[in-house]
């Protein structure tokens, strides 16, 4: 009968496995692939956040023109975010949204809106054709008026 043959040479002593595992070279690969991808990542997702901000801002100038309109109807002129209030009008904010009023009577108003955390005012004009592009200083044609207040967080 055959025997299988011993690996230590016929002395009794077997030989040791070969030991796994990943070379330095093969590690710091990794590691600069890692940082790559974290390195593409990152400022993507930063700016999705200020997206996030942006639409935010933007949702809550909408609403806030949707009560003003409201607002219209019922009493045929534009109001101040108190006289909305007293109308039982409710101007409903996100976090971190800072929104401002400037009506002139009947004719139209101005909304502004910001997030704490982004860069950017936007603007909602009545007359000038809503919500204003990014790069606007501000409401093309209502311009003057009647304060009308500031909701802060």
């Amino acid at each position: 009968m055959l025997r299988p043959r011993d690996p230590g040479g016929g002395s009794g002593i077997k030989a040791k496995p070969a030991e796994a595992g990943f070379t330095l070279i093969e590690l710091l690969v990794v590691v600069i692939i890692i940082g790559i991808l974290a390195a593409i990542a990152i400022p993507i997702f930063l700016n999705q956040r200020n997206q996030a901000y942006d639409a935010s801002a933007k949702s809550d100038l909408n609403a806030a023109a949707k009560s003003e309109e409201t607002y219209l109807v019922d009493k045929l002129t534009y109001g101040a975010f108190a006289d909305l209030a007293a109308a039982g009008q409710t101007v409903n904010r996100s976090p971190g949204i800072t929104l401002s009023l400037s009506y002139v009577g009947a004719s139209g108003y101005c909304l502004s809106a910001k997030h704490s955390n982004s860069p950017t005012t936007w603007y909602y004009d009545s007359q000038g054709g809503g919500l204003q592009p990014k790069a606007a200083p501000g409401c093309p044609v209502t311009t003057g008026g009647v304060h009308g207040g500031t909701l802060t967080p």
